[in-house]
């Protein structure tokens, strides 16, 4: 049995994986030891489903990511080859990037990016069946992580451990009657883990998620199809690419088209082969990213759906389907494919599939991502429940943060609902365990024009400057950002015109509705100076700021409220059982979840005011036991 030693250990090469291993390396730095545990070195970052990054919500997490120096941003910058802005005819609250990627191009990217930023990073193939962990000295302690045992016996001592693991976990793919093992196609399945969790004392349940058929170019029919051009200019993602060298490959349309009568017919003929509805899968997938056959059933009403085809690279001729995820048989799934437009001679390269894989439900872990059982280890990404890479990655990045400053003996780090996406998505998860794939939604957060996807910088970069994350380069940018939409704030409050017989700043005529810098009424000169190139960035702020300016401070003050609450800790060690006076439903939701805060213990389902002021009086002391 050979030892190897390690500060941290990253099990699994995904999204959440990559941003782990990232982070950790680059803060502990060459004085530390980090390595990423890898089924196939040459799969980490791979696109497993969709390929893309970004979309509503997402987007925003892909660059808070960025803000606080992570690598998804750099990653599909250099490789995206269609970006576009969603829901720009709306407000800047919920406008949010989306990038098609060339897949192939972006895993590259991320094992050149982790090879090129981290040389201290430690790539080791295999797979891990055992987490080791030291005895607690007393009753009252954790057991300390140790290390991971391979499953060919090797073991590598650490201080902390972030798992990673996807869909890999006790992972089995189902298309109609037939079962594979394995979390994605040609790749196998982790089982030793998931009984090692158990024996930890970790409770697990079963999720479901799906992806669809990919097509060949060559035998699609594109004459006819609705193309769907991305922005010119496009916005790139990371604060640090250079606009004027971006893109940075070759840009390609999406194309769309859509199921029919037809085609639903085929679909509700065949449903009981279909693994959801035969009862062959028992667990629950993406309510919001559902299978067609669920779109179908779910919706009736529905004449058709839209399909967006969409490529998976520049030299592959794979497109794929979103729209159309299914795990129904083969025979099925040609019919529906052929009833297309556009689809009637289309070959089928790979089939859709559903998978199904172990997940830990989330009161087992507080705000840093570290588990409540285990001290130094930490679960990111689907193991909690969550759909998406940018989900995963943005806990990923959250996991490795702490791993590291756990090493470095510093405090924790933890993003809440007011400050960033990311921090809503934690909090979430944190109060209330997913019973379906948790995907994030601009509409679940509070604070969603406070949390826009142009002021990511201005909220998290100083905070990734101060951990270590964000480089000096990156803080430097933002500094003159600020200067530069500080000249444009001077010139907008400083300049007056008279609009009817009043004198008003231009800056408080943007406050009104009908009210843009195109038809500002104001002198030449200052109109010049406001379309000056470097400033286009913060004029765009600026105006945001005063247009919205009401809103933003009501947010303002309901945050500081939040705040009140959420600096009313709760120690963990706090007798919950002891509160006579609380109902039974609110002392079991607390006992569960563990609330380090009563910010948290407030959003934890079954709590009611009562129950918050009963608590608080137990906190200070006052309460009846």
């Amino acid at each position: 049995m050979t030892t190897h030693e390690f500060d941290v250990i990253v099990i699994g090469g995904g999204h959440a994986g990559a941003e782990a291993a990232w982070v950790a390396a680059r803060m502990l730095g060459d004085r530390g030891r980090v390595a990423m545990v890898t089924m196939d070195a040459k799969a980490i970052g791979r696109m497993s489903c969709n390929p893309a990054i970004g979309g509503l919500a997402k987007g925003q997490i892909v660059r808070e990511i960025d803000a606080l120096g992570g690598l998804m941003g750099h990653a599909i910058d250099a490789t995206g080859i269609q970006f576009r802005m969603l829901n720009r005819s709306k407000g800047p609250a919920v406008q949010s990037p989306r990038a098609q990627a060339d897949k192939y191009r972006y895993a590259e990217k991320v094992q050149a990016l982790l090879r090129e930023g981290c040389p201290s990073l430690e790539i080791v193939e295999g797979i891990v069946d055992r987490i080791e962990v030291g005895k607690p000295e007393a009753s009252s302690q954790k057991p300390e992580v140790r290390g991971v045992r391979l499953e060919d016996g090797r073991v590598l001592a650490c201080r902390c451990v972030v798992v990673t693991t996807g869909t890999f976990l006790r992972a089995l793919m189902h298309t109609g009657e037939k079962k594979t093992e394995g979390g994605r196609v040609g790749e196998q399945s982790a089982r030793g883990l998931s009984g090692c969790l158990r024996e930890l004392g970790f409770e697990l349940g079963r999720l479901k998620t799906g992806t669809p058929p990919r097509l060949d170019r060559a035998t699609i029919d594109w004459a006819g199809l609705e193309a769907q051009p991305g922005d010119n200019p496009p916005t790139p993602f990371s604060d640090m690419t250079d606009p004027a060298k971006f893109p940075v490959i070759t840009q390609v349309p999406m194309h769309i088209t859509y199921t029919n009568a037809h085609v639903h017919e085929v679909i509700r003929a065949n449903l009981h082969r279909a693994p959801m509805y035969s009862g062959q899968i028992q667990s629950r997938g993406p309510r919001y990213c559902p299978s067609i056959e669920d779109k179908v059933v779910r919706f009736a009403d529905k004449e058709r759906h839209q399909v967006f085809l969409e490529p998976e690279g520049l030299e592959t001729n794979e497109i794929y389907c979103n729209g159309i995820s299914t795990s129904l048989p083969e025979d099925v799934q040609l019919e529906i494919v052929r009833s297309i437009e556009g689809l009637q001679h289309a070959k089928i390269l790979r089939l859709g599939y559903a998978v199904e894989y172990d997940f830990s439900p989330t009161h087992q872990i507080d705000a840093t991502l570290e588990t409540r059982l285990v001290d130094g280890l930490y679960f990111a990404g689907q193991l909690n429940g969550t759909s998406g890479y940018e989900e995963a990655a943005g806990q990923g990045l959250i996991a490795g943060i702490n791993a590291a400053r756990k090493v470095q003996g510093l405090g924790k780090f933890t993003l809440t609902r007011d400050q960033a996406y990311i921090g809503v998505m934690v909090d979430d998860l944190i109060t209330k365990t997913p019973t379906e794939p948790y995907r994030m939604f601009t509409s679940r957060a509070e604070f969603r024009l406070t949390l826009r996807s142009d002021n990511t910088d201005q909220r998290l970069t100083p905070l990734g400057f101060e951990l270590g994350t964000a480089t000096r380069e990156r803080m430097a940018r933002l500094e003159r950002k600020l200067e530069q939409m500080q000249r444009v704030r001077t010139l907008l409050q400083g300049t007056r015109v008279t609009v009817g017989h009043n004198g008003v700043s231009l800056y408080e005529l943007l406050r009104r509705p009908d009210m843009t810098v195109v038809n500002l009424p104001a002198p030449e000169a200052v109109m010049n100076e406001l379309r000056a190139a470097p400033l286009q960035d913060a004029v765009e702020q600026v105006v945001i700021e005063a247009k919205y300016a009401g809103y933003i401070e009501r947010e303002k003050q309901n945050a500081r409220r939040l705040h009140e609450l959420e600096d009313k800790m709760i120690p963990a060690n706090f007798d919950i059982a002891g509160i006579a006076d609380l109902r039974k439903e609110a002392r079991a939701a607390l006992e569960r979840y563990r609330p380090g805060t009563l910010g948290q213990a407030s959003r934890l389902e079954g709590i009611t005011p009562n129950d918050l002021t009963i608590l608080l009086m137990h906190l200070k002391g006052k309460g009846r036991r």
